[in-house]
Parts: C-alpha cells; sequence; structure tokens
C-alpha cells in the first residue's frame, strides 16, 4: 500500500486487560505487568485451562453483565478516547459541530465478531447473525457518535487490527473520508478458548514470547483504535502512519511456514511502500505469541529482512495476552506511544531469551532517543501475514 498524501494519528484510545484507557495500558506495559491470571469462573465452567488476560470490570468502570453485548461495549468506549483524544467530540458526546459525519469513516478488525451471542446460542438453541456478526462492532461505533460515512469490517483473524488501519489510511488518503476510527475489538470467547486448548497451543502459566522454553499463547482481549486524518487537516499529529505490507503464505490452516518467507515479504512490502530501508526500523513491535513454531519462524523473517542484527523486538502478549483481532490495533496504540516517548516497551513474561532465535529482545523497558520508525508485525491463522509502518510525529 502506498500513498502520497501524509497521513497521521491525531487520537488514540484502548481498553486491555492492563486497564481502561491508554495511559493505565501504557504504564502497565512499560512496568512490566502482566494481566495473566486464573479466572474462578473459567475453573467451574470445566475449562481446562483457566489462564487468561481478561478485561476486569472493576479496572475500566464499566460493568457489561450481558455477554451478547460486551465487544460492542469495549469498542465504544476504546472509539470515544480517541476522539476525545483528537478533539472531535462536541459537548453532547456526539461529533463536533465542525466535523461532517458522512465525511467520516469506521474500519474495524476482529476475530469472533461478537462471540458472547452465539455462546449464549449453544445453550438456547437460538442465533440472531444480526447481533452476532462481525459487523455490529462498527455499527455500533458509528451510531455511537452520529458517524454516517463508510463502516467495514475486516475479519482478517489476527492481523485485522492491522488491516482495518492500512484501509482506514488508504480511505483518507484517496479523499474518500477525511477522518477514520480505526482499530480492532475481541469480547473474551470461550470458544477461541476452547479451540487454542484443544490445540494445544496455550501456554498453562502465561506465554513467553521469544523466550527459552516458551510453551504457547494466552488468550486476551480488548479493543484498540486510532483516528486517523490527512496531515494538513488536523494539528494534532501523534504518528505518521506509513505502508501497510501483506502476504499470504497458503500453506496450512494454523502454521507459519517454517523459514518465515511469508512474515519477511510482508515485512519488505511494508518498508518499501514507506520508501524506508531496514535501517530506518528502530524497533520492531512483534506477533510474538510465544508458540514455538511461530516465533521461531518470525526471528527468521527478521534476519531475513534485517540481517545479521535486526532491531530491538518485543511483543506485548506477554503483558496482554494475545486479543486476537484487537491484537494488532492495540500493538499500534502502544507504537504510537513508544514514538512519542521514545521508549522500547519490554517483552514481558520472559526471563531467559531463546539464544537459538539470536534477536535482540527488549526485556526491560529500553530508552530509544533516536526512534524514528517503528514496524508492527502481526500474522494470522491461513498466512495472512501483515506489517504496518509507524513513524514519529515531525
Amino acid at each position: 500500500m502506498s500513498r502520497s498524501v501524509p497521513v497521521v494519528v491525531s487520537g488514540t484510545g484502548a481498553v486491555s486487560a492492563l486497564g481502561g484507557d491508554v495511559e493505565s495500558t501504557w504504564h502497565g506495559i512499560v512496568d512490566g505487568r502482566s494481566a495473566v491470571r486464573h479466572w474462578a469462573d473459567l475453573a467451574a465452567e470445566g475449562h481446562a485451562l483457566d489462564v487468561a488476560c481478561r478485561v476486569d470490570d472493576t479496572v475500566w468502570g464499566e460493568v457489561v453483565p450481558d455477554v451478547r453485548v460486551r465487544g460492542r461495549a469495549l469498542a465504544r468506549r476504546a472509539a470515544r478516547e480517541a476522539l476525545e483524544d483528537a478533539g472531535l467530540l462536541g459537548p453532547d458526546g456526539r461529533l463536533a459541530s465542525g466535523v461532517d459525519p458522512a465525511r467520516v469513516g469506521v474500519f474495524v478488525g476482529t476475530t469472533m465478531g461478537e462471540s458472547g451471542v452465539y455462546e449464549e446460542a449453544g445453550a438456547t438453541g437460538g442465533f440472531d447473525l444480526a447481533e452476532g456478526g462481525s459487523h455490529v462492532f462498527a455499527a455500533s461505533v458509528a451510531a455511537e457518535f452520529g458517524i454516517i460515512g463508510p463502516c467495514r469490517t475486516l475479519g482478517t483473524a489476527c492481523a485485522a487490527g492491522n488491516y482495518a488501519i492500512g484501509a482506514a489510511a488508504r480511505a483518507v488518503a484517496s479523499g474518500r473520508v477525511d477522518i477514520a476510527v480505526a482499530g480492532g475489538v475481541e469480547p473474551f470467547s470461550r470458544i477461541a478458548m476452547v479451540g487454542f486448548a484443544r490445540m494445544r497451543a496455550m501456554a498453562p502459566d502465561g506465554c513467553a514470547p521469544f523466550g527459552l522454553g516458551r510453551r504457547g499463547m494466552t488468550l486476551g482481549e480488548g479493543a484498540g483504535f486510532v483516528v486517523l486524518q490527512r496531515a494538513v487537516d488536523t494539528w494534532a499529529a501523534r504518528a505518521v502512519v506509513g505502508g501497510l505490507g501483506l502476504s499470504a503464505d497458503a500453506h496450512h490452516p494454523t502454521a507459519p511456514r517454517e523459514d518465515g518467507s511469508g512474515m519477511a515479504a510482508a515485512m519488505r512490502s511494508a518498508l518499501t511502500a514507506s520508501d524506508l530501508a531496514p535501517s530506518d526500523i528502530g524497533w520492531v513491535s512483534a506477533h510474538g505469541t510465544g508458540t514455538p513454531r511461530s516465533d521461531a519462524a518470525e526471528s527468521l523473517a527478521l534476519h531475513t529482512v534485517f540481517g545479521d542484527t535486526p532491531p530491538p523486538v518485543s511483543s506485548i502478549k506477554g503483558a496482554l495476552g494475545h486479543a486476537l483481532g484487537a491484537a494488532t490495533a492495540l500493538e499500534a496504540v502502544v507504537a504510537v506511544r513508544s514514538l512519542e516517548m521514545r521508549t522500547l516497551v519490554p517483552n514481558t513474561g520472559v526471563t531467559e531469551v531463546d539464544p537459538v532465535l539470536d534477536v535482540d529482545v527488549v526485556l526491560d523497558a529500553r530508552a530509544a532517543p533516536d526512534l524514528q520508525w517503528v514496524l508492527s508485525c502481526g500474522y494470522a491463522f491461513g498466512g495472512l501475514n501483515s506489517a504496518l509502518v509507524l513513524g514519529r510525529a515531525a
């Protein structure tokens, strides 16, 4: 994806397992905290594994007892913070009076959709696609703020947040919209929990991305959103949106190519679209799920693209868990803050890096005064590979 019109991030919003906004999420990650914990309700329901990273309702201050609308509540909360941060909301909580609602678009990535709807349907025997489909997130955000421009949902699994931000950036750059609210949302899914557990892809005590003896992923949930605008249309530039690189392995339903070639292709495409050299990247926000095969393939991809000495690497999944369709959106929000604070976030959950991977894994928050460009990577089942470039605002 290449563009000639500069697109910037003017606002960010997040709800994660570490907090109900960007600030608490950021400080939790930088401090090296992890949201991994045992959950009594999962144990009582008979799940083989009761470890997860979930949004505690007491943390974000909103109780959502109805699991059938949980994802929509997460999405609205994160989108509101992003729009407020960009200065685009009026006193009534809707779009400000000077903003044309027809020129604002909503782009949302997800994996499971409003999964509580069909999980509840398993007990009652009825399922309403109008309530449980992935489209409900974009529609809910649009309705909440009075947006009547284009709404798109991208169901590209764990790469969906990057896909949504990339699609939104293209829409803004082309003039299709003036403002885009873009990101990803994923409410905690028991169906996903069971599926990953039966695949033996889950770590029993929390994931350790790139760690020695890593045993698998930890399921998470949350929502992350950014507001995108053309640089000439806003004073509130938080970061520059570079190119989005995509590739498709078509190799295996769940496993990546062992040589990481598909991942490397996405990274290279992102750099080319951004007119950058590998040496321009100061940090890679890695996919880093903590599964043995995925982390190994990703490390090979890094060496393919960056040579013998890849830039520093860290994954936030040891802190937040793997939030599926929201993962790369949350990572984009964290990357924007990293660029602003000139700080590389730690790879929580790891005490000893697997030496075979031969990558510089950030184990403690690290000052990066010269950080200019970040590569945020997300890879999904079926070989859907994505890499998004974000840069420091001038």
